[in-house]
């Protein structure tokens, strides 16, 4: 009996932390003043990018993969790849095109994103950075 009962709660707590990070990757939180704290900007400049296809998705938006070195400040240049969405109307970069991103000191190859760094609040007054 107690078995059972063990193996559904276990059952239960992995299709809840599998639903959590399936919700993650699909909306990812923006930056807020807290967390952007941890990030520093910089310049990803392209060195490949995939063909234009004819048409988009149901919803117009078209996938673009794209590869190129991230420089900034606190990290040596990088070289990375990922995904653009990109609307109907929206242009299709080209190689040697520059694009705002954002990663942690050091760590640009696994946590940057496309973005920009929102602007200081000059009312919050400086703090620990918080805990990734």
């Amino acid at each position: 009996m107690w078995l059972a009962v063990a193996f559904t709660v276990i059952l239960a707590a992995l299709v809840v932390a599998l639903v959590v990070q399936w919700q993650r990757g699909r909306n990812p939180r923006a930056l807020d003043g807290a967390r952007a704290s941890a990030f520093v900007q910089g310049t990803f400049t392209i060195t490949g990018v995939s063909d234009r296809p004819d048409q988009g998705d149901t919803k117009g938006e078209r996938f673009c993969t794209i590869s190129g070195t991230i420089v900034g400040p606190q990290t040596n240049p990088a070289e990375v790849y990922g995904t653009l969405v990109l609307g109907e109307n929206d242009p299709w970069p080209q190689v040697g095109g520059d694009l705002p991103v954002v990663y942690k000191p050091g760590k640009a190859t696994s946590t940057w994103r496309f973005g920009e760094l929102p602007p200081v609040d000059p009312t919050i007054p400086p703090g620990p950075v918080p805990p990734a």
